[in-house]
C-alpha cells in the first residue's frame, strides 16, 4: 500500500528457467555431519542433556548374544577412534558412525546413527545400531 492509503502493483517477471529440475534441491543426499560434531551430539544425547536415542532391533539382538550395553557404546565414542564416519544410509535417512576403542583388554567396534531429519542441535535423534568385540566370537571373553 502506498502512503495515501491506495494499493499499488507492482509487476515482478521471473527471468529463470521454467522446468522442474529449478525447484529440485542441488545435493541429493543430505551432508553428514562432521565427526566431532557427530561426538559431541552422541555423547550430549546418551547423557540426556538434548535429544534421544533408541536402540534398533538388530542392537537389542546384538547387545545380549555379544554382552555389551549403552555403557561400552559411550565408552567407545567418548574415547575412540572414529574408523567409519557419516555413512548416509537413504532407507532410514541417517548417517553412520563407527568408534572403535580397547575396554578391559579387548578392542570394541560401538555403530550408531544419526538422523538427517532431526535438527542436530535442538532435538537429535541417535539410533544404536550395533557393537561387536574383536575376538574370535564376537563376544566379551569376560567383565571385570
Amino acid at each position: 500500500m502506498a502512503k495515501d492509503g491506495k494499493e499499488v502493483n507492482h509487476e515482478c517477471v521471473y527471468r529463470g528457467e521454467h522446468n522442474e529440475k529449478a525447484r529440485q534441491p542441488v545435493e541429493k543426499v543430505p551432508t553428514a555431519p562432521p565427526e566431532p560434531v557427530a561426538r559431541l551430539v552422541a555423547l550430549s544425547v546418551l547423557a540426556g542433556h538434548r535429544g534421544s536415542y533408541r536402540p534398533s532391533g538388530h542392537f537389542n539382538l546384538r547387545r545380549q548374544e555379544r554382552n555389551f550395553d549403552v555403557f561400552d557404546i559411550e565408552y567407545a565414542i567418548r574415547n575412540g577412534k572414529c574408523i567409519e564416519s557419516g555413512k548416509y544410509s537413504e532407507d532410514n535417512k541417517n548417517h553412520e558412525f563407527v568408534y572403535s576403542c580397547n575396554i578391559d583388554g579387548v578392542d570394541f567396534e560401538a555403530v550408531f546413527a544419526l538422523s538427517a531429519i532431526h535438527d542436530l542441535i535442538e532435538a537429535p535423534l541417535m539410533v544404536l545400531m550395533s557393537g561387536i568385540w574383536k575376538t574370535k566370537s564376537g563376544k566379551r571373553l569376560k567383565r571385570y
